[in-house]
């Protein structure tokens, strides 16, 4: 089956939002060799959104809407409708914890109110926050001085120790907490990184300078506000040459950044952060992006107990993003991770809103233009998502990120001929060939498959699946592809069943590898293959019209009529239709059920 449960353009965009997540300006997980994301990991917990709840008037209500708004991570919603029940049920501790936990998920201030009752890390957090914003420092380092017990927090709580001091005025002892951890520790460059970013702040240009320079020398990758605060630095003391390098490295290893290369190089003449509420914000992004960093080095096959402890980890990560943004709203390194992450959750609009308003003075602004106008695609605000995005290919002809978005819209709109000629421009334009490039030739290969150009589209299949040969939906692409055109059936099979393989979850899949057992006679494993498939997407139509066909074929007759009539009432597209209606008649007209594989696909 060629039509998985996910969009082609919707899986391309959130997988830039999953390598964007996994580079994000900060290269230092590697410094640190431990399971970030184990069930170690304290600062969150994920509450259980079940509880006992008499039923009121008005209540109850809200509260099944909280559980299933909870379930589907809207956190926006479920702390507006947690906090609605609480308002009935206000000592009800259970409760109390769960509005809490989804109110600071979502950002909503209810949660700072309800953390002066919590006894927890996230609390200590809110409580912290909601003082540097007060400018009450001593309460702030109160509650950033009892950091939980795991690892991963006892090696970066230091830094928000030693910029609370710092906002107290306790500069020696803030610099002598950075200082300390500068050295063969775990982290030591971001230690040093933010040491340089206290004696700029203290007008020690001299030691400021150092540190930078111990910074940049131990950095595993090139990291964004290290280029903006060595580099402005580097500006003020003449060496413009090496700031202008340092943007160039920046942007070869994070090519979307290439359309912004000119805004941070004039961003340069400033230093990016003013006082200890900024940078702490910019550590609250650090903690984010090492968390982040540690859930996309995972393998895909997890056990159940570290999906869970992963997706705690994501909580976390976010509610780190939600703390930054709360001390520097206009925090742009921020703001696309944390668009990233709800992009991921297919909520779109959320994602989108939280990336305005764009500030024109921002380096990035380009960047985010350019998500905006892909959530915008996705939300089918599509004539405002053509508007934007031809507007950046005017004044960035050379981009080819800005020309895959272009790509994108027409394939969304299903001019296909349109998209592969944009798809071939972008091509032109990549200097660099590596893994990333695979979903280009992919949605090449699908205009060209749906304008009848079958030898090129499988000529870019085959390229795609060089640069990505484990990519399911390729596999899957290809192989059902192979088995619709009673091509390559023995080498369609084995591919489908990599796929599945891969993605055992996927039932789309798992139906073209069903279907191709089917047309290669192994009736029995192809009916055991669609029925799993069934349980995963009961309701598609031509999984079940593939199954009234296996059921034909091994003698379950009157399970087959059922199945199809099944299939008519799924929606079936017109050429569907065709096929479940031509199925039932031969079977009143005693013909035989014959097996197409030339049907159309959807």
């Amino acid at each position: 089956m060629l039509g998985l449960k996910i969009q082609l353009i919707e899986k391309m965009y959130i997988m830039q939002c999953q390598r964007f997540l996994c580079t994000i300006f900060l290269s230092i997980s590697v410094l640190i060799e431990i399971p970030l994301a184990s069930k170690a990991l304290a600062i969150a917990q994920d509450p259980e959104p079940i509880l006992p709840f008499e039923h009121k008037k008005g209540g109850y209500g809200d509260f099944l809407a909280a559980v299933f708004a909870a379930r589907t991570d809207d956190s926006d919603m479920a702390a507006r409708l947690y906090n609605n029940v609480l308002s009935l049920r206000p000592t009800d501790s259970d409760l109390r914890r769960i509005t809490f936990y989804h109110s600071v998920l979502a950002g909503n201030d209810i949660a700072i109110g309800l953390a002066k009752t919590q006894r927890d890390p996230i609390a200590d957090l809110i409580r912290a926050n909601d003082a540097i914003i007060k400018g009450q420092w001593q309460e702030a380092y109160r509650d950033v001085s009892r950091p939980p017990i795991d690892v991963f927090s006892q090696i970066t709580y230091p830094l928000l120790q030693a910029w609370c001091l710092y906002g107290e005025g306790k500069k020696d002892q803030a610099l002598a907490v950075l200082t300390k951890n500068s050295q063969g520790k775990p982290l030591s460059a971001l230690y040093a990184l933010h040491a340089g970013i206290m004696y700029s702040l203290s007008k020690d240009e001299e030691k400021a300078g150092q540190y930078f320079a111990i910074a940049d020398k131990n950095f595993p990758g090139e990291d964004l506000l290290l280029t903006q605060t060595y580099g402005n630095w580097l500006v003020r003391h003449h060496r413009a040459g090496k700031a202008e390098a340092m943007v160039s490295a920046l942007v070869k290893n994070l090519p979307f950044l290439q359309i912004s290369t000119q805004d941070l190089e004039n961003n340069l003449q400033k230093f990016p952060v003013q006082n200890a509420k900024q940078v702490i914000a910019q550590v609250y992004l650090a903690m984010a992006s090492i968390l982040q960093q540690d859930l996309a080095s995972q393998p895909p096959d997890i056990s159940i107990d570290q999906k869970l402890a992963n997706k705690i980890a994501l909580h976390t990560q976010q509610i780190f993003l939600r703390l930054a943004l709360k001390l520097n709203p206009e925090l742009s390194s921020a703001k696309m991770m944390l668009s990233g992450i709800l992009a991921q959750e297919k909520h779109f609009n959320a994602a989108k809103d939280v990336l305005l308003p764009i500030s024109p003075n921002d380096p990035l602004k380009t960047v985010i233009q350019l998500r905006v106008a892909r959530l915008n695609a996705l939300l089918d605000h599509n004539q405002e998502a053509e508007q934007e995005v031809k507007a950046l290919v005017k004044a960035y002809p050379l981009s080819a990120d800005i020309r895959q978005a272009l790509g994108d819209l027409y394939f969304d709109r299903k001019q296909y001929k349109e998209a592969a000629e944009t798809y071939s421009k972008v091509l032109e334009l990549t200097s660099l060939m590596n893994s990333n490039i695979w979903p280009v030739f992919f949605a090449r290969a699908v205009c060209y498959e749906k304008l009848g150009e079958w030898d090129k589209a499988e000529k870019d299949l085959k390229q795609a699946l060089v640069f990505a040969p484990n990519e399911p939906m390729l596999l899957n692409y290809l192989g059902y592809s192979w088995v619709l055109k009673d091509r390559n059936l023995k080498e369609a099979q084995e591919i489908l069943q990599k796929a599945v393989d891969i993605a055992p979850d996927e039932g789309a899949i798992r139906d073209s590898l069903g279907w191709a057992m089917i047309v290669n006679g192994q009736l029995e494993d192809g009916v055991k293959q669609l029925e799993l498939a069934a349980e995963t997407i009961p309701q598609d139509p031509e999984l079940n019209y593939h199954l009234g066909v296996a059921y034909w074929k091994t003698g379950r007759h009157q399970e087959a009529i059922n199945q199809w009539n099944v299939a008519l009432n799924c929606q079936p597209t017109p050429e569907e239709k065709v096929l479940i209606l031509k199925a039932l008649q031969d079977v009143k007209e005693n013909k035989d059920i014959s097996i197409n594989t030339n049907q159309k696909a959807n």
